[in-house]
């Protein structure tokens, strides 16, 4: 027998299981599935922490950021968890990098945010930083971590008490426009639902085939060190989350935080593969990459390498976001191409998803998430 629910959730990374959530405790009955068992490494919503602060170069955003805040904090209070912490946030930038650092938070809108740190006062307030010649610094104290499994962990478990279901690990095969609702065929079984959310992150592009959707999925490394300067590099020290935009790239990362290493990554450099053919083995070159980088603006910082790990971006050309209704279906809707950076908006995009599947007013405005932005730029050049 098909059953039968208000709402399907294909994906329960932050993006799919922020949506089951709103969904839910909107009286809608849900069924949230996913490939993969809770606090899987496969996707791009796993790891330790994720940046978040109040600053963003795109105005635009500021309403999105403002609402994040409060509802991380919601969730906190229904779930009795410790999800976000702010500990700040220095950025490091060098003057022949400032064009390509919008990711960073430089931009009228940001500088609010933002606090102008001289040498002497970026090591009278953090002395393990190094600025080299022809950088700049700058402090946010609106700014810290989320912790992404606790994170959605909690989503999850508010969904179902408020009668959510989740079906996990079930991979969905296909699913199909059903007169004026949905079907869906997983490994498992087949269901029917009035709507449809596909959130599936890296596997965008195979649930949303046919859409000529501009996304490119690259493989990310993190690595993780264990501080030869705790005194310098712990947040128990008081030591901030801290981004680079420098000659060798745009780097990222936290501390070392509750005895785990001290995170980086890099931002703007991925080797471009897919969901199914990502290379999971870390090489020691990349890990010495990194330490090089931590040698030179953050001495002290890194001891032996803890963990390295693979993430995923899935970016659009213009590394903004894809969250809208399906152009064919007006019953379904998606969310994708969050190209690194969209997981502090988790709880936003699940409402505005929420939002477009239930017909009621948007909370927040989407408009500059709708993927005609590039058709209208590529027809020029005879693509759709």
């Amino acid at each position: 027998m098909t059953e039968r629910y208000d709402a399907i959730v294909v994906g329960l990374g932050i993006m799919g299981s922020a949506a089951t959530y709103h969904l839910a405790k909107r009286g809608q009955r849900v069924l949230g599935i996913d490939t993969f068992p809770e606090g899987h490494d496969q996707g791009s919503s796993h790891g330790h922490h994720r940046l978040i602060r109040r600053s963003h170069a795109n105005p635009q955003f500021r309403p999105l950021v403002d609402r994040a805040f409060e509802l991380w904090r919601t969730l906190e209070d229904e779930s009795s968890q410790k999800i976000m912490s702010l500990i700040g946030e220095v950025s490091m930038n060098h003057e022949a990098a400032l064009n390509s650092a919008g990711w960073l938070g430089i931009g009228a809108e940001a500088e609010n945010h933002l606090e102008p740190l001289d040498e002497d006062e970026l090591r009278q307030q953090f002395s393990g930083f190094r600025l080299q010649p022809g950088m700049t610094a700058t402090y946010e104290r609106e700014a810290g971590y989320v912790l992404p499994e606790p994170a959605m962990s909690a989503l999850l478990r508010v969904a179902e008490r408020n009668g959510a279901v989740i079906h996990r690990p079930e991979e969905v095969t296909h699913w199909s426009a059903d007169g004026d609702g949905v079907r869906v065929e997983t490994t498992h079984g087949s269901y029917k639902a009035g709507r449809l959310v596909i959130t599936a992150g890296p596997w965008a592009a195979e649930q949303l085939r046919g859409l000529g959707l501009p996304l490119q999925v690259v493989r990310i490394v993190n690595a993780y060190y264990r501080p030869e300067r705790p005194d310098l590099w712990t947040a128990e020290k008081g030591a901030p989350n801290f981004t680079m935009n420098v000659p060798e790239g745009e780097y990222y990362g936290m501390p070392s935080i509750a005895g785990q290493g001290l995170k980086i990554g890099r931002h703007d450099l991925g080797e471009p593969t897919t969901a199914r053919t990502i290379g999971r083995e870390v090489g020691s070159d990349e890990v010495e990459h990194l330490r090089r980088i931590l040698d030179t603006y953050m001495p002290g910082a890194s001891g032996p390498c803890e963990l390295a790990i693979t993430c995923m971006y899935t970016m659009t050309p213009d590394e903004n976001y894809i969250v809208e209704r399906h152009p064919f279906h007006s019953q379904v809707a998606y969310a994708c191409g969050f190209s690194g950076t969209g997981f502090k908006f988790g709880p936003v995009i699940g409402e505005i998803l929420a939002d477009l599947i239930t017909d009621v007013p948007m909370t927040s405005d989407s408009s500059m998430f709708s993927s005609a932005r590039f058709t209208k730029k590529d027809n020029k050049q005879g693509v759709t």
